[in-house]
């Protein structure tokens, strides 16, 4: 096969460097997002951790762990998991990253509790 396919083929320092900043514009402040969720929240209630990632052109996918899923049954019922929403669209506006209301942010709320009892503890094989 003369030339190879491109999935053979080895990218340019150019096509690197494209690549790249395209990742950096994609999770632009988002680092920013999390920090500010998990110092907000952190102390206020059972929160194990908090991922946010780009999904689509204007959209984004939260994950939201509490440590059991007790926790996260309390936080639901008394609107914390409202207010760690609402901080999540606040914070991607302040950011730059889109307006209240034209953001699409898909959250998906579990534990640290199940992910040990069903996931054997990898948060890879959960977010997959």
């Amino acid at each position: 096969m003369e030339g190879g396919t491109k999935m053979n083929r080895i990218p340019s320092d150019e096509e690197l460097d494209r690549a790249s900043n395209m990742m950096e514009r994609q999770y632009h402040g988002l680092d920013v997002v999390k920090d500010t969720v998990v110092s907000r929240f952190k102390n206020a209630c059972p929160l194990y951790d908090f991922h946010i990632l780009p999904q689509g052109v204007e959209g984004f996918r939260a994950y939201v762990f509490f440590n059991t899923d007790a926790d996260l049954q309390k936080c639901t019922k008394v609107g914390i998991v409202e207010e760690i929403k609402a901080c999540v669209y606040e914070e991607l506006q302040r950011v730059g990253r889109g307006k209240i209301g034209e953001t699409t942010v898909v959250f998906e709320l579990d534990s640290d509790e199940n992910v040990t009892a069903n996931f054997e503890g990898d948060y890879f094989l959960r977010l997959r």
